[in-house]
């Protein structure tokens, strides 16, 4: 049965063995066949999630910036996935803890930081 704290341990080995694999290779993550964005095949727009595979494989190459420029939300990401893959009882825990509002915070505050970066590209 996947759990949350399995998947999020798949996605940070399967983040890992793509780093480690763009490393001894010497490819860059533009080199690497991705999955198209559906959204993008049908409207040629970015969607709000565009540029996140991308922005993962800098970040585990210690790129920053160019995780940053291509998808921010995915330090976000990441950071959660280590949270509840490497610190699932503590995390647990703390989300216990948490009050209501807190823990719809911890979600919309970056889903907005997200659209809204999205809305600036499209619109500005």
């Amino acid at each position: 049965m996947l759990t949350h704290t399995r998947l999020a341990r798949l996605f940070l080995l399967g983040l890992g063995g793509v780093g480690l694999y763009m490393a001894f290779s010497s490819s860059s993550g533009e080199e690497l066949v991705i999955i198209p964005c559906p959204f993008r095949l049908v409207t040629d727009l970015e969607c709000p999630g565009c540029g996140m595979t991308r922005s993962c494989l800098s970040l585990v190459q210690g790129d920053f910036e160019s995780a940053w420029n291509l998808n921010p939300f995915s330090f976000f990401l990441v950071a959660l996935a280590v949270a509840v893959g490497l610190f699932s009882e503590t995390t647990r825990s703390r989300w216990e803890r948490m009050s209501s509002l807190s823990r719809a915070l911890c979600f919309i505050i970056p889903l907005a930081l997200c659209l809204g970066r999205w809305a600036w590209r499209f619109f500005g």
